[in-house]
């Protein structure tokens, strides 16, 4: 009798330590599923490869909201599509095609993203306004940048053959913007869940008196989030470049919406202080999935966006009736 309560006692907290991404597999099981018997080949090597080809850009833009949202004060990036975009049209006129223009084009991305990050943190965290309102205006502001930029001529410039091999090419069977993601989840998840600054960012977004009581500059922590997510936001604008060999504008506008709801559907509590960047990747690859499947039935854009409103609309009366039963 106490073996058995023992193991149910394990699985309650296996449960609780590991639902969300449990939620997000199943989810992306049950759309795999509901593709196969509709529209068929969703099982197929090949289709499961592109999803999570297309999906990995969704999750690496999902690595900007994580660290932001993780901070808490209710932070999220709205400006991370445009930061991509300023960057890729910028640096796709100093590569030219070039492999040896590259890091120049890496500093440049650098740059930019740092910019824009320390601006959206200062303003949220030490000015106090809300993240929501001034990243938003950033994005206005960097779209109008890049329509200035471009007003009257096209965008000129390519992506340097390396770039293209890394965010477009593939190893055999597999996408190389898979192993980049594989290699950024890593990176992530040793930094947000086994460095200081990572316990430190969790713990602010948690409980940000306890966090300023125990010593932590709150402040400098928010700020650095948001400084992290125009960083990360601008090379992903490189890797965009390299995937679809042009810049143009708006490129990356249409990623700022799924960026959010994969970390939702990931886990992501918007409250701040709890989250798991492989439920964030788990995440991107449902809603990648959820796409093709609509996409394949003729729905469209409309559709997509419907589907993912819907789909965050049910998780979040999920996760917060389970935060008020805890």
């Amino acid at each position: 009798m106490s073996t058995v309560l023992s193991r149910q006692g394990t699985v309650v907290k296996m449960w609780d330590r590991y639902n969300k991404l449990i939620i997000a597999f199943l989810l992306i099981l049950f759309m795999f599923v509901v593709g196969e018997i509709t529209v068929g080949s969703f099982f197929s090597l090949g289709q499961i490869l592109l999803t999570i080809k297309l999906a990995s850009f969704i999750a690496l833009f999902g690595l900007c909201q994580t660290a932001v949202i993780a901070a808490g004060g209710s932070g999220l990036d709205l400006s991370v599509g445009y930061t991509a975009t300023i960057t890729a049209v910028l640096t796709a006129a100093i590569m030219d095609g070039q492999n040896g223009n590259l890091w120049l084009a890496i500093l440049a991305a650098l740059g930019i993203g740092i910019a824009v990050g320390l601006v959206n943190g200062v303003l949220s965290a030490y000015v106090k306004l809300p993240p929501l309102v001034v990243t938003l205006a950033m994005a206005n502001i960097l779209q109008g940048a890049i329509n200035v930029y471009t007003a009257g001529r096209n965008i000129t410039g390519r992506p340097s053959p390396v770039l293209q091999i890394i965010a477009a090419k593939s190893s055999g069977m597999f996408p190389n913007i898979l192993f980049v993601l594989i290699i950024v989840g890593v990176v992530s998840m040793v930094v947000l869940y086994k460095t200081k600054w990572g316990q430190m960012l969790f713990g602010t977004g948690a409980n940000e008196t306890a966090a300023y009581l125990s010593g932590v500059n709150v402040k400098m922590v928010r700020c650095t989030a948001f400084i992290v997510s125009g960083t990360v936001a601008s090379l992903i604008g490189l890797l965009l470049l390299g995937n679809m060999g042009i810049a143009f504008k708006d490129m990356g506008s249409n990623y700022v919406m799924p960026s959010i709801a994969a970390a939702v559907v990931g886990g992501v509590s918007l409250a701040g202080g709890d989250g798991n960047y492989l439920g964030v990747i788990l995440g991107a690859i449902f809603l990648q999935t959820l796409t093709n499947f609509l996409v394949a039935l003729g729905w469209g854009d409309a559709g997509k966006w419907t589907g993912f409103g819907i789909v965050l609309f049910i998780l979040l009366i999920v996760y917060v009736s389970d935060q008020r039963r805890r």
